[in-house]
Formats: structure tokens, sequence, C-alpha cells
């Protein structure tokens, strides 16, 4: 066991700091391997046998293994050694709750809310005996002193909290959860916990939206709120108004979990579609001599739209499917959970926008009138991802199959696309056959006021625009009919 604590020393052989080495025994506890943790605290009791916290946090550990005899051993060491220190009165009443001697708890405690008011464990481990006593007025009073003593942090709150709900108190329950939200938004047990007590008194309504708070963020409780204000009902578009604020919560919060879980954070945004670009430079540019001049340019006029068009079709697709358990705890309308998927990937991709303007800018393509056809064009690629992102999406639960066909299939599209080389050319006799590609001419398009500077064929534009609205609306429609289907068909 020595040999397991000697990565705790540094090179010099001089030992660390307490706080330092007890991240050791804190690690195991964190885990609740208590057995694990008890036998770290004994090892740190033969290096720093003169400081309380190995004594007392080692029959603390001694306790939750059961192992009751040899944390009173311990606990008896440490109040000779500590007799003044507050653990030596609290930690002995929490082992006589625990052997049900009631008499010496109380008289410990008593003796340590009139030695120690300002610890905090004082006040939770009264409330605890009260509690085990069925006390709850008592324990009521003792968790509140808690609150006071340490209003920084969540667990005197939460145990409050806890407390309304073993007495059946549901009403005073989610107030008390309410402020663990208020104080500690990102404690889940505000959320979910807060829900169960809103079942229990039938507001389901309410421990909907408890639930949705804590999948989607804090932000969703505001946005209920702000809709029960009378001001804010205009019927149908109140609701609506509600769906899109939602879409726009969930997507917002699903980016910020992305970019905390990567060291670069929002630099993939940029670096992707930059590493991509080279990938293809090298194969196409330079191995297969098929770049030419500013095939840079070419290139990244085709890809970053691509991309955007590939990134919302994929990471839509199983967004039914991944998003189940809030849709049969909720009942949120299927079609959200595309949407949420196809929002995240746009607004990835407004930075990369941005960027390609600005690299344009530098190679000598300079703003111009025809730039504003981007509008358009950008506008009828959005409403063609929306109708064929939410398509692909809408048919997976039905044929799950089809899951492993979706990176296939856009790979496909993606060389029919003519991301790598202009559709020029191609065979004059089936170049119009590949245009009807409607990606193929959107990266026409794009090409087209880029780099040409003309205008892109505006007849055909709106043909595709107006066959995506029409695609949307059926695709919506489509999402109506089936929303009470969905759930059957995922639990099957």
């Amino acid at each position: 066991m020595i040999s397991e604590v000697t990565h705790l020393q540094p090179t010099e052989g001089k030992l660390l700091t307490p706080e330092q080495a007890f991240e050791w025994p804190h690690q195991a506890i964190r885990e609740k391997n208590w057995p694990e943790a008890a036998k770290r605290w004994a090892v740190l009791r033969k290096a720093y046998p003169n400081h309380p916290g190995v004594w007392f946090q080692g029959a603390n550990a001694h306790m939750e293994a059961g192992e009751l005899d040899e944390a009173e051993r311990l606990l008896n060491n440490a109040r000779e050694q500590f007799p003044n220190h507050p653990n030596a009165l609290i930690d002995c009443a929490a082992l006589a709750i625990r052997r049900h001697e009631w008499e010496i708890a109380g008289e410990l405690l008593s003796k340590a809310r009139e030695q120690h008011t300002e610890h905090l464990s004082t006040w939770m481990t009264s409330a605890e005996y009260a509690e085990k006593r069925g006390d709850f007025d008592q324990a009521t009073l003792y968790y509140q002193k808690a609150c006071e003593t340490t209003p920084d942090r969540p667990v005197p709150f939460i145990q409050y909290a806890e407390l309304a709900m073993h007495a059946g108190r549901w009403e005073e329950a989610l107030k008390r959860w309410e402020v663990v939200r208020e104080r500690f938004p990102d404690v889940p047990a505000g959320y979910h916990r807060a829900a169960e007590a809103a079942r229990q008194v039938g507001h389901n309504k309410e421990a909907r939206q408890l639930l949705l708070a804590h999948q989607y963020g804090a932000d969703i409780l505001k946005i209920e709120s702000e809709s029960r204000n009378p001001s804010r009902q205009y019927g149908r578009h109140a609701g609506l108004g509600r769906l899109l604020e939602l879409i726009w919560t969930k997507a917002i919060f699903n980016l910020r979990s992305e970019v905390h879980r990567n060291y670069l954070s929002y630099g993939w945004w940029v670096l992707e579609p930059l590493l991509h670009m080279v990938v293809y430079y090298v194969v196409f540019g330079i191995l297969l001599l098929r770049g030419g001049e500013n095939f840079p340019v070419f290139l990244l006029t085709g890809l970053v739209p691509w991309m955007w068009f590939m990134k919302a079709v994929s990471g839509s697709s199983n967004s039914i499917l991944t998003g189940q358990n809030l849709m049969l705890q909720v009942g949120l309308p299927t079609v959200v959970f595309p949407l949420v998927s196809i929002l995240q990937a746009t607004l990835k991709q407004i930075p990369v926008f941005v960027l390609l303007i600005g690299f344009l800018w530098l190679q000598g393509y300079s703003p111009n009138a025809y730039w504003w056809m981007l509008l358009p064009v950008v506008f009828v690629q959005a409403l063609l991802i929306l109708a064929f992102a939410s398509m692909v999406a809408a048919m997976i639960p039905f044929a799950r199959d089809l899951t492993y066909l979706v990176p296939t299939g856009l790979t496909l599209l993606m060389f029919l696309s003519g991301i790598f080389y202009d559709y020029r050319s191609i065979s004059t006799e089936w170049q119009a056959l590949f245009l009807m590609n409607p990606m193929a001419f959107l990266l026409k398009c794009y090409r087209e006021i880029f780099m040409d500077g003309v205008f892109p064929d505006v007849q055909t534009l709106m043909f595709w625009g107006l066959g995506s609205a029409l695609a949307c609306t059926m695709v919506l429609f489509v999402y109506k009919r089936l929303r009470y289907v969905y759930p059957r068909i995922i639990m099957e």
C-alpha cells in the first residue's frame, strides 16, 4: 500500500501538503468506494499523524463502509489528540446516530451547537438527528441554520428541500427546489427532484417543464414563465414562439456542451473545414493535378456550403432516436429534434462563412453588387437543408438500417456536386443532368457570385426555392400526422 502513495511525493523527496495528498482518498470518496478510501486514509495517517483530517475523515470512511467499530477506535484516538476540534463532537454524534444511541447523539450535538455554531456539520448532523427521530419541524430549523451558515454551498439547500420531500410536503418542496435552482442552476437535483414533487401534486405540465430544463438548461423555465404573461399570449402564435425559443435554447446548450468537451473549443469550427480543404487540395490539386488556377478559392467556395449541408443532414439523421427519452417523458413535438440539429449545424457554419468571405477578399475577390445574390442563394440552401434533413430524420425511426446508408449517400452526393471539379469539365450532354442535383446547382451559384462576378440563374434558383418550401410544408405535415406514432415506433 505504501508503494501506491509514492506518486504523491515530489522529486525532491518532500511530502506534499496535506491538501495535495488528501486528493488521493478524496478520489475514492467521489467514487463512493468507501473501503478503498478507508485504506488510503490509513496510509496517510502514517505520513500525517498530526493532521486531524486523516483521523476524522478516515473514521467517516469506515462508517460509510459499515465498519463502525473501527470508526469508533479512530474517533477515540482523534478526540484524545484534538479535543477542541468540531468533529470530535460531530463525528461521534454521527456514529451514535448510526447505532441508534439517541441520547448520546443528542448530548454531543447539543454541545456542538453551543461550541461550534459556525460549523456546517453541526447543523447538518443535528438536522439528520432530528429527522431520524421524526421531529421534522426541528430538522427544518436546523437546515435553515445550515443554509444561513454556508449560503454558497448547495448541500444544505438540497437537504432542506429533501426534508420536505420525506415529509410529504410537496408544495413546500417545490418552493425549496426553486431556491436551489435560483442559487445553483447547475445542480441536477433542482430539476428532476422538483419534477417528482410536481407530479405528486398533479402539476404534470410543470413536471415536464422541469425535466426539459434538466435536459436543455434553465432558460427553458424562463421561457415558460414568460409565456404565462397575458401580454404575451397570442393563441397559436404564442405556442409557435415558445417552440422556436425551445429550439434555439437547446441548440445553444448543445453547442456550449460541445465546445467545453474540446481543448480547442470554438477553434474546431474553423479548423475542421480547413483540414478538409488541405486534404482535398493535396489529393486533387497536387497528386491528381486536377486543381488549376485559384484552386484553393474554387475548393473553399464549394466546400464550405457543402459542409453546412452535410453536417445538418448527418447530425439530424439520428436526432429523433437520441431524443427518445425526452420525447417519451415530456411529449415534445418530434420535429423539434431535427430542427435543433439543423440550427446547431447552421450556427457553427456562420463564422466559417465569414472567414470564407475574408479569405476571398484577401485573394482579390472584393465584394460587389453581385454579392447581394448571396442572400437568396443562402436562403434556398437553408430551405433545402430543412426539407432534406427533416425527411431523412423522419424515415430513420421506421427503418433504422438507413442510419448506415446516410454517410454513404452523403459521400456519393459530395462527389456528384462538383466540389473538387468544375461541372463544365464533364461532357456537355451530361451537364444539364448534373445540375439537376440541387447542391451542384447551388455550388455553381456560389462560384458564379464569388469568382465569376455574374448573376446566377434566378429562374432555376426560384424553382428550387419553391420546391424546397413545398417539401418543407409536406414534411411538417407528415411530422404532425405521425407525432403520436413515433413514441410507439421508438419503443418497439
